[in-house]
């Protein structure tokens, strides 16, 4: 089965083409907005989760019957990560965030022990079930995951919208932007008119530049 195309990635054209539509700027910015807030209520929910882990001890380990065991994530043995968790807290500055260190238990149903570290790290990278069976222990947004994916296709439907009107640098970037440029466009008041062309027909732009190369004659000898 052959795989989905990729969406074709933005350009500066792209973002050209935003900034010369003020509409479609205003909805896009309006739609960055409104996903940049959900993302941020979605991380929040993910720091509130991740505070509400518990860390284990040895009795707990001991009450679990998982005394000899292993973090399924990294293999380091749960008894050594309660020992460096306690050299850890009595050092000034531990090597890790005191957050990381430790063993913690997932809710039920799921209830597997890992170390809080390769948890954390797999909770923050976006997965929102148990590494070990796959029972999810955040419920799934539905309704706010489709209101994030109505709103990213109204943005990408803004961006296609707009890549179909060509773009005119000379709009937004005039000859004069650039002070060192020797060549300019004359003065048209200084311009020859061509009248051979029509009224809608584009004209060239006429430059004086400086033929002068006695400046360089030092580097040729």
């Amino acid at each position: 089965m052959a795989a989905e195309p990729r969406p074709r990635r933005r350009s500066m054209t792209d973002a050209f083409n935003i900034i010369r539509d003020p509409g479609a700027a205003a909805a896009a910015r309006g739609d960055l907005m409104s996903m940049l807030e959900r993302n941020r209520e979605r991380e929040a929910q993910l720091d509130a989760f991740a505070a509400s882990l518990p860390k284990l001890t040895e009795r707990d380990l001991a009450a679990l019957g998982q005394s000899d065991g292993n973090c399924p994530i990294c293999l380091t043995s749960l008894l050594a990560l309660l020992s460096e968790e306690e050299m850890a807290l009595a050092m000034d500055s531990p090597a890790h965030p005191v957050e990381e260190l430790g063993v913690t238990q997932l809710p039920p149903p799921c209830g597997h022990v890992f170390c809080r570290k390769d948890i954390r790290g797999w909770l923050y990278q976006g997965n929102t079930t148990c590494p070990t069976c796959r029972r999810p222990f955040i419920a799934p947004g539905s309704d706010e995951d489709a209101s994030v994916s109505r709103e990213a296709a109204l943005l990408d439907d803004l961006l296609s919208g707009a890549l179909a009107r060509p773009i005119r640098f000379d709009e937004h970037f005039p000859f004069d932007v650039f002070p060192g440029m020797q060549g300019r466009p004359r003065d048209s008041a200084q311009q020859p008119v061509d009248d051979s062309r029509g009224p809608d027909e584009p004209r060239e732009a006429h430059f004086d530049y400086d033929d002068d190369r006695s400046a360089y004659s030092g580097m040729y000898s």
